[in-house]
């Protein structure tokens, strides 16, 4: 049976070791049937929490601030595997 799995790729370089790591897991998952998404945090526009405890309302966007999150959300809802990647 086929996973979704995310990966959220926190380092600050794309040729780096944690990029080789991250493209080995990801072809070795995809090559057995499963679907891998993989987001490279330093180059999205994230803002970190500021505490105005306005979150939560919306289950599609649970956060008030509208940034780069807003594409994370949907996919990272329906995966079976997250992959946090430093």
């Amino acid at each position: 049976m086929s996973k979704n799995i995310v990966i959220l790729n926190g380092s600050p370089r794309r040729k780096g070791n944690t990029s080789a790591l991250v493209k080995a897991f990801a072809d070795g998952a995809e090559s057995s049937g499963n679907k891998v998404t993989e987001f490279f945090l330093d180059g999205m526009n994230i803002h970190g929490c500021k505490g105005c405890f306005c979150g939560g309302k919306d289950p599609d966007s649970p956060c008030s601030q509208k940034d780069d999150m807003d594409k994370i959300y949907p996919i990272y809802k329906e995966a079976d595997i997250v992959v946090l990647a430093t």
